[in-house]
């Protein structure tokens, strides 16, 4: 597997705890839920309202950095969650797949700003490009995973952003990968290794028939 510079070496892990409102799996908040499917309402809300306002202030002078992914998902989230925003301080996996250890987040999304997002052209003469600008960005947030919650929402919206900055219509990413999952998750399994052909093709099949 591709090691990024930044990352954690092999057979060393941090520590990760957890931290849940009491008898229930539902993450601290502010709101006191414990019931998952009112959490999880609560979240859409958010992440709906976030991506109207980023959506309605875009605009060719958009710059893409780091503090605009933190300030999408502070948007989204802030009305729930004290970590809206920020950067998480434990250790995430997910159906066995590790994301990268919290120490180096900070690293890795210093290295994602300074290798790609500041090198986002505004306008592109060539649509590949785009869609290729796109699916690293995306494959490479979604391997940093730098939030406790709400991380490939919040580079859906930020990839809906990139194409709409670029002159295109939203991706529909969200209905794509609810309908095409296992294709969707293999294409970041692949971006693991720094192989953005299977992001590329979802990318380009989404962007040119909108």
């Amino acid at each position: 597997m591709y090691q990024r510079p930044y990352e954690l070496p092999k057979g060393k892990t941090a520590k990760d705890p957890l931290f849940y409102e009491m008898g229930s799996s539902v993450l601290k908040n502010k709101l006191g839920i414990t019931d998952t499917q009112k959490a999880a309402e609560e979240e859409t809300i958010g992440f709906i309202k976030a991506q109207l306002i980023f959506t309605e202030k875009l605009s060719k002078k958009t710059k893409f950095n780091e503090k605009y992914i933190q300030d999408i998902h502070k948007t989204a989230l802030s009305h729930i969650y004290p970590f809206a925003g920020v950067y998480r301080n434990v250790n995430l996996s997910k159906a066995g797949h590790h994301f990268l250890s919290y120490d180096f987040i900070v690293r890795g999304m210093t290295y994602l700003e300074q290798e790609f997002l500041v090198k986002l052209p505004a306008d592109y003469e060539d649509v590949q490009k785009l869609i290729e600008d796109i699916a690293i960005v995306h494959c490479e947030l979604i391997h940093i995973h730098p939030f406790r919650e709400g991380n490939g929402r919040t580079f859906r919206i930020l990839a809906d952003l990139m194409a709409n900055r670029a002159g295109f219509t939203s991706l529909e990413f969200d209905k794509f990968r609810k309908e095409n999952y296992s294709q969707y998750i293999d294409a970041l399994n692949k971006g693991d290794d720094k192989d953005y052909s299977g992001m590329i093709e979802i990318i380009g099949n989404l962007l040119l028939s909108s």
